[in-house]
């Protein structure tokens, strides 16, 4: 399959597959789930990877826009899932497909954050499931997340008829049948994600903490860890001790973190609470799985330069536009591709920046 990449929710897509890895065999609807690897099951919308016994990292596999990953714990008596993905139809597909990894109930659904690429699957989970999150999140989703300028910016119906729009450009001007007919697929998943976009209904937490929460399903250890502030202001973490494995949400991942909600000031130190935790492998809100915490140093610098310039653009007076135009990330544009692809992105982080400056200005008075 060609790889045609489009920046769809946040972060980077393969048309055609909707995942940034392709899997081993594409699926159609009504394939069973299979074993694609030794430990690995796919259905037709989700690529499962164990991690550890009982613990699955979720995947997108192409035929429904979950837009986010998940991670699905499987313990002696219950299921513990980590992030809701994007509409209640992406939702229900993930619920779906754990079916063919277990019959136990989901008990518990743990919320990363409060964006609605991870949080907007929260209103299909079963009644009997506590939501799990930051007392923040559940602030945030007790609002009006719906009109908030990542939401409007990235996420709604109008941000992603504009997708559909560059999508027909391109399906007009590919020459290559096998290239249509990828653009072709992407432009029917979104165009499903759209019409699943007005069913949404916010659904915050009903279980709430502030710093930290351990739970003991039978023999399992499960640490909820709130390490600071960062993509968000209520990030949490979920970590697996005996299992050595780490799901970070949107804290940590291959690329560069987005910035319009965030606290770019605290988020390095945010990040290093990260990666004092002992661990081998850690499981981000998108991409593929990290090994090597060398990815935090660099996110760390990332942000690091990124606040600096702003910062200094800031003392100098300059508006937004212009720090914009000022701002210097050469070296980091494979790592940044979606804030550097995207001008209404840089618009919303530079912003936030300034607004985060301005509140530092007014604390110190």
């Amino acid at each position: 399959m060609k790889r045609i990449l489009l920046m769809l929710t946040g972060c980077c897509f393969v048309i055609g597959c909707g995942q940034t890895t392709e899997p081993e065999t594409v699926l159609t609807p009504e394939t069973p789930p299979t074993i694609a690897a030794s430990n690995t099951i796919q259905t037709a919308t989700h690529i499962f990877e164990e991690l550890a016994d009982g613990v699955f990292f979720a995947t997108g596999a192409g035929t429904v826009n979950v837009a986010s990953n998940a991670l699905v714990v499987i313990n002696e008596e219950d299921v513990l899932v980590v992030d809701s993905h994007i509409t209640a139809d992406a939702a229900r597909e993930l619920l779906n497909s754990i079916k063919a990894l277990t019959d136990k109930p989901i008990r518990y659904l743990v919320n990363s954050h409060f964006h609605f690429d991870h949080a907007h699957g929260n209103q299909v989970f079963p009644e009997t499931a506590d939501i799990i999150g930051h007392e923040y999140t559940r602030e945030k989703l007790l609002g009006d997340p719906l009109s908030e300028s990542t939401y409007q910016t990235i996420g709604s119906p109008a941000a992603q008829a504009q997708l559909v729009a560059a999508l027909d450009a391109q399906i007009a001007g590919a020459t290559d049948q096998e290239v249509r007919t990828a653009l072709a697929a992407q432009k029917a998943m979104l165009e499903r994600h759209i019409t699943a976009l007005d069913e949404v209904v916010p659904t915050p937490p009903n279980v709430t903490f502030l710093d930290h929460l351990s739970m003991y399903a039978g023999s399992r250890e499960i640490q909820l860890i709130h390490p600071g502030r960062g993509h968000t202001g209520g990030d949490v973490i979920v970590y697996l001790p005996a299992e050595r494995v780490l799901f970070t949400g949107d804290l940590l991942y291959p690329g560069a973190p987005y910035l319009g909600d965030g606290f770019a000031d605290e988020f390095p130190a945010t990040l290093e609470r990260v990666k004092a935790l002992d661990v081998d492998v850690i499981a981000g809100g998108h991409g593929g799985l990290i090994r090597d915490k060398a990815v935090i140093d660099r996110s760390q610098a990332y942000l690091r330069t990124y606040w600096a310039q702003v910062s200094s653009s800031h003392s100098e007076g300059k508006s937004v536009a212009e720090a914009i135009a000022t701002l210097d990330l050469a070296g980091y544009e494979d790592f940044a591709v979606f804030q550097l692809g995207n001008p209404s992105v840089l618009a919303l982080e530079v912003g936030r920046m300034y607004e985060r400056l301005e509140e530092l200005v007014s604390a110190a008075q």
